[in-house]
């Protein structure tokens, strides 16, 4: 069977300054379990390939096509779908990714023939299985064992759904990141260059109201075993690797028996990784530790500069607990990467407070979100009858979704583009922004 895998063009107002841009790793893990079964696969990076996918399509004349992406990406993945069947309507689709994996009504469209919600590649090894062998491949009606999270038509029409089960993020395969290697050039974090992406775990044990990560799995937190972590760490030809588990300290004792096994290994790379706060403030000298093995950027959910704000969120954190967070990490040598939200309710001041933030607390690379529930947490169904915007493509955080209280829309706007210029401005004077 011949697949082509996916990623659409992300629409973002800020692509064009390229800061961050991450490897496909949701489509090489796919794409390895189709190696392995014998099938013929590749990936379309449509972030970054400049051939028309028709031509592409025309050209592989693909069995399978499976489409993948974030929320700002859904309308970008139904088009996708709907220019695949277009060019030849018995190519089967698959939609799938964590926007699906919560959000997957979105997507019972008439151009998208399954829905698949697990993250598991056994699930996807199945599924596959029974696509290339089936008389019907369209109606998994017919299979005796159902598969997990799958959503399908039956021979009537109608979209039936399977249970959707947490999975053992330990059946992960090493990724072949041969799509990786011929294209390392176009992805990047700040000043890393051909940056690696690595994920560790599945899910968050923290209680956010905002985050969607949490809600993944089920909400079920898992890690991978360390052992197999080394494994792909020590194959993996990429000087820069960034960790991209929402919380990578989240388990403190696991941190630092990674930390003792690369030391051991005598592995010498660079990472980023994500972290809270308070996890960051209660163990200086992990963070030390972190540090001496290469751990350059430490990528922070600080939100706010007060506790009431933090509390709304339910962080669970303290604004002096932030201010130590950022001196730890500063203290150990490394940068201190400070991710801030404004709520609709912003005040001219709340803007200036940000900033003021930034300057007291020595920090260079601070970047700033417009606070967006997103469907499928918590604070979404707190909000959604309050939703003025119906454009999912502003869902990025760079966007009003909820109307603002205290300013108008420009106000609004104005001064969150004028607190972005002087957070980057500020950031470039201190070092940042360089290369």
């Amino acid at each position: 069977m011949r697949v082509l895998l996916v990623r659409p063009k992300a629409p973002n107002v800020f692509r064009f300054s390229r800061l961050v841009e991450n490897e496909p790793i949701e489509l090489e893990y796919l794409l390895t379990t189709l190696l392995a079964l014998g099938n013929e696969a590749q990936i379309y990076d449509g972030i970054f390939d400049s051939r028309p996918l028709k031509n592409v399509l025309k050209k592989i004349k693909p069995d399978l096509v499976a489409i993948t992406g974030y929320i700002t990406q859904e309308n970008a993945m139904k088009a996708v779908a709907t220019l695949v069947k277009k060019v030849d309507a018995n190519i089967l689709t698959v939609a799938g990714g964590v926007h699906v994996q919560l959000n997957p009504d979105s997507f019972k469209t008439p151009v998208i023939d399954f829905i698949f919600r697990s993250a598991s590649m056994q699930d996807f090894e199945a599924f596959i299985k029974f696509v290339g062998v089936a008389s019907n491949p369209r109606d998994f009606s017919t299979r005796d064992e159902p598969i997990n999270g799958l959503m399908y038509r039956d021979s009537f029409g109608d979209w039936q759904s399977n249970d959707l089960i947490s999975v053992d993020i330990n059946t992960l395969p090493i990724p072949d990141r041969s799509h990786f290697y011929a294209n390392r050039h176009l992805y990047r974090y700040l000043e890393f260059k051909e940056i690696a992406t690595m994920k560790t775990a599945f899910s968050c044990p923290q209680s956010c109201a905002f985050c969607y990560c949490k809600q993944l799995n089920g909400g079920k937190y898992q890690t991978r075993d360390l052992d197999t972590v080394m494994e792909e760490l020590m194959s993996l030809k990429a000087d820069c690797v960034q960790i991209v588990d929402d919380d990578f300290l989240a388990d403190i004792k696991r941190a630092w028996s990674f930390t003792r096994m690369v030391k051991a290994s005598g592995l010498k790379k660079s990472f980023i990784c994500y972290a809270r706060a308070d996890e960051v403030a209660g163990n200086p000298d992990l963070i030390i530790a972190l540090k001496e093995i290469g751990f350059r950027y430490f990528i922070v959910g600080l939100e706010a500069v007060n506790d009431a704000e933090l509390l709304a969120y339910d962080k669970r954190t303290t604004a002096s607990i932030n201010r130590a967070c950022i001196q730890t990490i500063q203290d150990a040598g490394a940068q201190c990467i400070a991710l801030m939200t404004v709520p609709h309710t912003a005040e001219k001041s709340d803007f200036d407070a940000i900033y003021t933030w930034a300057v007291d607390n020595n920090l260079v690379y601070t970047t700033v979100s417009i606070f967006t529930p997103i469907p499928g947490t918590p604070l979404y169904e707190l909000h959604k009858t309050s939703i003025t915007s119906k454009k999912i493509e502003h869902w990025d955080f760079l966007h009003l979704v909820l109307k603002p209280t205290r300013l108008s829309k420009i106000m609004f706007y104005f001064n969150f583009i004028r607190l972005t210029v002087r957070l980057y401005l500020l950031g470039k004077k201190r070092g940042g922004f360089s290369w």
